[in-house]
């Protein structure tokens, strides 16, 4: 059975895989109807990938949150 800590990193990078995969869609999608759109995808990605290291994202799972939520009330 994985620990909370395993499926809170699971989730985590799963949120993070799908975020990859739609700029990479949305980019390739644009490169071919609007260029200047997606520069500014491609810009946004290496923002977000070149963050600072004490800046905190927040990810998290609506159902996962409310399942919480809902166990501690």
């Amino acid at each position: 059975m994985k620990s909370t800590e395993e499926k809170e990193y699971e989730s985590v990078s799963e949120q993070s895989d799908q975020i990859l995969s739609y700029m990479q869609d949305r980019f390739y999608h644009l490169m071919k109807s609007n260029t200047e759109d997606a520069i500014a995808i491609g810009d946004e990605y290496l923002e977000w990938m070149t963050q600072d290291p004490d800046e905190v994202f927040l990810y998290f799972n609506e159902h996962e949150l409310r399942e919480d939520y809902q166990s501690r009330t």
